[in-house]
């Protein structure tokens, strides 16, 4: 068995046994494990006609099993990272017609509801595949809000891992994207159901990226892509695989700039460049069948125009600034990692180490004596550098029933940060002495887990585990977290999942403040650091049912207690993003997914979820007014990004064996508060119509795309200023032609 690439937290297993008709073992059975875009990969039963794929990367796999004279078993399974999968097969003896079978016996995925797992091909055939947000968004259960921003369940905060190592984002890197994903190969998206590996980082959800592999065969080839359209857009995209044998690579690059960067404070943007620019690259060195290597690299910088509202009188927004303003930020972030992969001799386990590495800056440079001239009648500066030394390890091993992982995650992080405000007192007119927070600061993250894939019966799994978090730096702290998970598969089509969970989080040292109370007159004392840990506590329970071969659907019930939220609030007119406090926080909700495919290779989802999300007692934090008016301080509050109900889904034409498609994506939601100084009214709701239509680039041919969003041009409002954020609407109609030329 051949599998490419070292990687921690991106696997799963697939084991089974393979039986004659009779119940007896079959030997030497030849098993085969496909992905619909890899290589297939093979096994073979041993005497008591067992059989295992130890390190399994996250997708939906084709399971198909050959004896010579009986006939073929077949079963699709989708693997999830960590989790297990086992197969029972009952072969009977060929009879003329009838050449292929379903597995006889009961199957378990082990896969959660509330996981979902995109291909690369997924992603390429949706209208919005160039974001990686509107990609995630895709999913229920999370909701598309401002700056590109999803929030998962009701809460700001995604833990992203990228090839199994974790990958910070501050809260003032919402603009640009994580990770291009035109370098993405599989992601596999958590609402819930977070395994114990997962922790220490706030958890609204957990992104897990498997980025683009070398071919398993070698080989050099690549593509080279350029694109254009509305609002200026402009772009290249470049892409190369290289090597043979025991050593493969993989080269990425993009470069992107149009004139709407952010969501505006107006219906026509006005002063919103942007660009960015990133680069990938991976190295794999495979000396033998046990062993792996594996090198990333990437690099990215993205600088935004920062946009202004200069109508004084506007109703939707009253933090207006004067014409000619210029405020902008610049974001800049690397990471490299090293994996080293073993495989032990029975194919019955393995272990991984990944020492990795990564920096991010963030610099917000004001125009000062046009922004004291505006509304909020401020300025501020911010340069904020960080930089983290971790390293990521896990040990699987199999024993009958039970799959035993043990896996360790630590890292220390340095920041510096230059900060400074400086505003006119409303009552006095005067200006105030500018309010500096320069300061350099280091902190760790420690986490430690065991988790259990126990295999009980042929329908039923128990994930059980544990993990310890501890964290230091301005703010410290540390939890014992359980993680229970039980998923029961009565029949071949119902799967019920149950799950329970404690989460920790402690914010980066770059997402901290001194609290600045003082600037607004609700405290004279001196400012502190005085943000908390969150901790939630995480119930669900859901059911998934396969209505046809070609069709299955999930419902999922989930609610979340929290304490000591960690929300986010913009400082003045700035769409600069700083973290805080809530005491409380609570959420619930519901989501719902449908997907399936044709004979023909159409395929289509329908996800929608819908969801409650409140919290109170704010506290701890960066506000420039007192907090003790708002909604919020006292009782409970709807959060700003909470949306009752969001619907996302598309249906995809296969339109030739060539890989030309055709696509149609509708969204809608409806609508968001108007809290905090805005009362207790929801902003209407919107919706939008997408669509692309392409065809990959191959050998002999040039692939194209054209890419449509809200075609309708419907552009609404997706909040108000409100205290918290500033006044921001949609993007109107976009579309956007690429060009993909094969490099050989």
């Amino acid at each position: 068995m051949a599998v490419s690439g070292a990687r921690a937290d991106v696997y799963g297993t697939v084991s089974g046994i393979v039986l004659d008709a009779a119940g007896h073992p079959m030997p030497g059975a030849v098993v085969m494990l496909e992905a619909p875009d890899s290589a297939p990969i093979h096994a073979t039963t041993d005497t008591f006609g067992h059989f295992i794929f130890p390190r399994v990367p996250f997708d939906t796999y084709t399971i198909m099993v050959e004896v010579s004279g009986y006939d073929h078993a077949t079963e699709t399974v989708i693997v999830s990272s960590g989790n297990v999968v086992a197969v029972t097969f009952h072969l009977s003896p060929k009879t003329l017609g009838k050449v292929v079978t379903k597995a006889g016996g009961a199957s378990i995925t082990g896969q959660p509801v509330a996981v979902s797992v995109m291909s690369a091909r997924s992603i390429q055939t949706l209208p919005v595949n160039n974001s990686l947000a509107k990609v995630i968004e895709t999913v229920p259960g999370i909701v598309p809000f401002s700056y590109g921003e999803p929030v998962f369940r009701g809460f700001h905060g995604i833990m992203y891992e990228v090839d199994g190592i974790p990958l910070p984002q501050t809260a003032g890197q919402y603009f640009s994207e994580i990770i291009d994903p035109r370098d993405i190969n599989r992601l596999e998206i958590f609402t819930g159901a977070f395994p114990a590996e997962f922790g220490g980082q706030r958890e609204g959800g957990v992104v897990n990226i498997l980025t683009k592999r070398p071919s398993e065969t070698g080989g050099n080839s690549g593509t080279v892509s350029l694109y254009g359209g509305s609002y200026g857009t402009g772009g290249i995209s470049l892409s190369q695989s290289a090597g043979g044998g025991n050593f493969r690579a993989f080269f990425g690059g993009n470069m992107f700039r149009n004139s709407r960067g952010l969501d505006a404070p107006t219906l026509t943007a006005i002063h919103d460049e942007s660009n960015q620019t990133d680069g990938f690259a991976r190295l794999v060195y495979t000396p033998n069948g046990r062993d792996s290597w594996s090198f990333d690299y990437g690099t990215q910088y993205a600088a935004f125009q920062i946009p202004i509202d200069t109508n004084q009188h506007d109703p939707n927004d009253s933090n207006w600034s004067v014409l000619g303003t210029d405020d902008n930020q610049h974001e800049y972030s690397r990471f490299a990692n090293i994996s080293f992969s073993r495989l032990s001799a029975d194919n019955q386990g393995y272990f991984q180490i990944s020492p990795w590495w990564s920096s991010g800056r963030i610099q917000y440079l004001p125009d000062p004596a046009k922004d004291l001239l505006g509304a909020s009648q401020s300025t501020l500066f911010q340069d904020r550098y960080a930089n983290y030394l971790g390293v990521a390890t896990s040990f699987l091993r199999s024993f009958g029933e039970n799959n035993l992982k043990v896996g360790l995650a630590a890292n220390v992080e340095n920041a510096t940060s230059q900060f400074s405000f400086q505003f006119i007192d409303p009552p006095t007119r005067v200006l105030q002495p500018t309010f500096t927070d320069n300061v350099a600061q280091r902190g760790s993250s420690f986490g430690l887990y065991v988790e259990d894939k126990y295999y009980l019966s042929p329908a039923v799994t128990l994930n059980a585990g544990v993990r310890y978090d501890h964290s230091t730096g301005f703010t410290s702290g540390h939890q014992i977290s359980p993680r229970v998970e039980l998923n029961l598969q009565p029949d071949p089509l119902n799967l019920v999942h149950l799950y329970y969970g404690r989460l920790y989080a402690a914010p980066l040292l770059e997402d901290v403040r001194r609290s600045a109370v003082v600037f607004g007159g609700g405290s004279s004392a001196l400012p502190v650091y005085d943000l908390k840990p969150e901790r939630d506590s995480v119930y669900e329970a859901g059911v998934e049912h396969t209505f046809t071969p070609m069709i299955n659907g999930s419902i999922n019930l989930w609610s979340r207690t929290v304490s000591n939220v960690l929300d986010t609030t913009q400082i003045g007119s700035t769409p600069l993003f700083t973290l805080f406090n809530s005491a409380y926080g609570q959420a619930y909700g519901m989501e719902l997914r449908v997907q399936g495919h044709t004979y023909t290779g159409n395929n289509y989802f329908l996800s929608y979820g819908t969801s409650l999300s409140q919290a109170k007692g704010i506290s701890g934090g960066t506000f420039l007014f007192p907090v003790s008016a708002l909604q919020g301080a006292n009782d409970w509050a709807l959060e700003d990004h909470d949306q009752t109900n969001t619907i996302n889904t598309a249906y995809t034409w296969n339109l030739s064996p060539s890989g030309r498609y055709a696509t149609m994506q509708a969204l809608f939601g409806s609508g968001f508060p108007v809290q905090f100084i805005n009362g207790t009214q929801r902003l209407p709701v919107h919706w939008e119509l997408g669509a692309a239509y392409g065809q990959p680039a191959s050998k002999h041919g040039v692939g194209w795309e054209i890419d449509a969003n809200n075609l309708l041009n419907h552009v609404y409002l997706i909040k108000l200023n409100n205290g918290f954020n500033s006044t921001q609407y949609a993007q109107g109609r976009s579309i956007t032609v690429k060009l993909t030329a094969p490099m050989q």
